[in-house]
């Protein structure tokens, strides 16, 4: 379908703003939605692969809603995702769209975000407003919950779920649920009373391998196979270089990811000096400077430490190839768009106080893998576990390659989200 059949839904305006940004035709499950439904009252639950497209569909719901009178909430799990979102989303103003974001003080009312049309905010910040009695809560009349499998959250997915049973019951209101990871997406459908969009459709093939020094195990119909390999994590990174790829790898601590960046700054051998002067302008203290050292020859790490700007810095320089190799923990395989054409797991365990560490559910491994291959840029997209012997790949092949993800289940269960959100809704 192309973007020219949906004038008459969204204005021309609107067609000729996604055209500026290189869309000329849709993806096959964005027309599944769009002839679904997606430009109606329905309720709706988009589970497809990162990179098929979600944003994309959210984006025209909004601009249909807003075309009628409506109003937006479009909640994301992380502050650093609705900064993502924001600008994204802020291309919409040359249209005469009111773009809001609002992330922190959980006392405040907020008044001011109901001049906007879409106001994106964090599930908790979201949560906060309706316990504040924010008076423009009641003109809100699409919600759009991005990552929506984090329902399954045992930290944030009791206040998601019941924020969502919270806006149902103040005023009439269309919910679209997006994720690329719901085995059960049928069930959450069922409970939205949602029409359910499912594809397993990717812009780019993925490969999923898991690596040991000297081979790659791949999984094909079941059925296991060796392949010849480099030696080492800067092998797999140098393949991947000299072919003009990028590389994003997932640590599993802040001091992993900090040590292997400076270790593969060497061999990726950039020259950015501008870009590791903005890293210390904020600051100097000697992880700011470590930073910079890596930035300035192409690499980078990408953990919570680092201050916003910091952050922000990596992901720009990285979206522009102007540094090739980013380190990060696990934080940013939750839904900032930054894709590379190999993405190496190297931490596939996560320490879990009281019981020390544990492998990670194979719902967080499909977020991080799916973060390989570049649209319009890459053909493929290579994710590749990283296993000290043979022993141990085959393990994880079986465990997380031929593995299903988790079921998504209420965390409501739980006497202490339960006994905190009975007490909210009380004193509301």
């Amino acid at each position: 379908m192309e973007i020219d059949e949906l004038k008459n839904k969204i204005s021309s305006y609107a067609v000729e703003l996604i055209k500026e940004s290189g869309i000329y035709r849709l993806y096959p499950p964005q027309e599944e939605a769009i002839k679904r439904g997606l430009f109606s009252n329905k309720n709706m639950v988009i589970a497809i692969p990162t990179a098929s497209g979600k944003t994309l569909i959210a984006e025209l719901a909004m601009i249909y809603e807003i075309l009628k009178g409506g109003k937006c909430l479009y909640t994301v799990p992380l502050r650093a995702l609705a900064s993502e979102k924001y600008k994204e989303f802020s291309k919409w103003e040359k249209i005469g769209v009111r773009v809001a974001i609002s992330t922190g003080d959980y006392e405040s009312k907020d008044e001011w975000l109901g001049d906007a049309d879409i106001i994106i905010a964090t599930s908790e910040k979201a949560d906060s407003l309706i316990r504040n009695n924010a008076s423009w809560i009641k003109k809100i009349t699409l919600l759009i919950v991005d990552e929506i499998h984090l329902i399954d959250s045992p930290t944030r997915g009791a206040t998601l779920e019941v924020l969502i049973a919270k806006l149902k019951k103040i005023a009439p209101i269309r919910i679209i649920g997006l994720s690329a990871t719901i085995p059960n997406a049928k069930e959450i459908a069922e409970w939205l009373d949602a029409i359910l969009i499912e594809s397993q459709w990717r812009p780019t093939e993925l490969y999923e391998l898991v690596f040991y020094p000297g081979k790659f195990i791949k999984s094909e119909d079941g059925l296991i196979r060796e392949l010849k390999a480099g030696e080492t994590i800067q092998d797999l990174v140098y393949e991947t270089l000299k072919d003009n790829g990028q590389v994003l790898i997932f640590e599993s601590t802040r001091r992993n990811a900090e040590t292997l960046a400076l270790k593969l700054a060497n061999l990726v051998k950039c020259n950015n000096p501008d870009i590791a002067s903005q890293v210390t302008e904020e600051s100097e203290d000697e992880m700011s400077r470590k930073l910079a050292s890596c930035v300035e020859r192409g690499s980078a790490f990408h953990h919570a430490g680092l201050l916003n700007s910091q952050r922000e810095i990596v992901e720009n320089a990285f979206r522009e190839g102007r540094i090739k190799v980013v380190v990060s923990t696990p934080t940013l395989a939750a839904g900032v768009n930054l894709p590379a054409r190999r993405v190496i797991i190297k931490g596939f365990r996560r320490y879990e106080s009281g019981i020390g560490n544990v492998l990670i559910k194979v719902s967080e491994y499909k977020q991080m893998a799916g973060r390989a291959g570049r649209p319009g840029m890459d053909e493929y997209g290579e994710a590749i576990l990283v296993a000290k012997n043979k022993k141990e790949a085959i393990k994880l092949t079986e465990r997380f390659i031929q593995g299903e993800p988790e079921m998504i289940v209420s965390k409501l269960g739980s006497e202490k989200h339960l006994r905190f959100h009975t007490l909210a809704i009380v004193a509301e």
